[in-house]
């Protein structure tokens, strides 16, 4: 069935669409396959202190969540090829510097590098498969197809990792950087530039007033504020999760089969829910539903299981696969709907900007809260399992009322 539907959509593809959506898989294998091992190598290989290692982590994080906007508003001026491609290079780069670095000022160069590449391919490959299909059935089952790759990329790039962790550290930055040169080239050779960037005189108003202009553009901004809950709840698998398998079970080993449980389910689920979403259920429910699955997910993890310790953990990640499924397709589609064809990168970038402070915010407040000897964790996971509830409910009556307003504005 994964077959088919894949095949079924990957026929609807443009050259371009495909290129981009394999972009997906490449990006997230390249990314997963030395990331998650960073922090171990800095601080048992190099011997570099706690401290230190946090500074590095966190400019990459910076660097990149920071200055989607940016990466977002060149897109829109420059062309999305040019920035995609010069992401490429600069992520070639950061990610050379962190597999062979040897000393802190090296390997900080390496973190900005390796963030701010994202924050200048990303937005912009976005806004260039948006570009490319304009109508939203299309959009949203393209944008399905991008994240089924993207989910088998995050799966495969830690398995890919481990395996030349065993060699060297060295080995895992620059086969990465390899990865990100032959999408380099594959791109330069068979992306094309985008008509409508094509041939174009530049009549773009000051940057500083396009973006008072989205922050002043009420609808987006409600959209924005609503659907960055996701980027909050996705991080708490990074950060609560394990902070909670440790401290239930003392064996992190449970992380891994948590991801891989989150990974095996988007790779062979996407495609039939994302079906299920457009037979049944709409975008605006497939919003509501998909938000509200995130967070009660987090509820398994109040389940505690002597016999078999690892089962909450398991079906937390299950379950947030499941809504993340459902909606993560829904959002990223949804976004042209507030703008113009040309203003698609600068909406991208700040729509992934205000995630990236969520997700900082979130792991700051969840991260505290944990750590507090007076409060029980019970009261965490239903906290996140309301915010995604009311996040989800919001997005549905932003959407109806959308969908409402658009269908009494379009001529009979």
């Amino acid at each position: 069935m994964l077959s088919k539907h894949f095949l079924r959509d990957w026929q609807i593809l443009s050259p371009a669409g495909r290129v981009l959506v394999i972009n997906g898989f490449t990006f997230n294998l390249g990314f997963f396959m030395l990331l998650p091992y960073l922090a171990d190598h800095l601080q048992h290989n190099l011997g570099i202190s706690g401290w230190y290692v946090g500074v590095i982590i966190g400019l990459r994080v910076l660097s990149q969540q920071g200055m989607f906007l940016v990466g977002g508003t060149l897109g829109d001026r420059l062309g999305y090829k040019r920035l995609i491609l010069l992401g490429c290079a600069v992520r070639i780069l950061g990610f050379t510097l962190l597999g062979l670095g040897q000393t802190v000022p090296i390997l900080m160069l390496g973190a900005f590098f390796s963030g701010f590449a994202g924050a200048l391919f990303t937005p912009s490959s976005q806004a260039y498969l948006a570009s490319e299909y304009p109508e939203q059935k299309s959009r949203d089952k393209v944008f399905a197809l991008q994240s089924l790759t993207s989910e088998a990329g995050m799966l495969l790039g830690p398995l890919l990792g481990l395996s030349l962790l065993y060699v060297d550290f060295a080995l895992v930055g620059v086969v990465s950087a390899g990865l990100f040169t032959l999408l380099l080239i594959i791109q330069w050779r068979f992306l094309p530039e985008l008509a409508s960037q094509q041939n174009t005189t530049h009549t773009h108003s000051r940057f500083w007033k396009q973006w008072g202009q989205m922050l002043t553009h009420k609808a987006f901004m409600q959209f924005v504020l609503c659907s960055s809950v996701y980027h909050l709840l996705f991080h708490q698998l990074y950060i609560a999760v394990p902070h909670e398998i440790r401290v239930v079970t003392q064996d992190i080993s449970i992380i891994t089969w948590v991801f891989a449980t989150s990974s095996i389910t988007g790779v062979l689920m996407q495609m039939p829910v994302s079906r299920f979403v457009e037979a049944r259920l709409g975008t605006a429910r497939g919003m509501w539903l998909g938000m509200t699955i995130m967070g009660s997910s987090y509820l398994w993890l109040n389940l505690s299981l002597s016999w078999l310790p690892a089962l909450p953990f398991i079906l937390c990640g299950l379950f947030f696969s499941v809504g993340s499924m459902l909606v993560f397709p829904l959002l990223g589609a949804y976004v042209p709907k507030f703008c113009s064809a040309k203003e698609l990168g600068s909406h991208y970038g700040l729509y992934s900007c205000i995630g990236g402070l969520y997700a900082f915010t979130g792991n700051i407040s969840t991260g505290w809260l944990l750590s507090s000897s007076q409060l029980p964790h019970f009261w965490v996971w239903i906290g996140l399992a309301s915010v995604g509830a009311v996040s989800g409910t919001l997005l549905f009556l932003q959407v109806t009322e959308h969908s409402k307003k658009t269908s009494i504005a379009r001529p009979q």
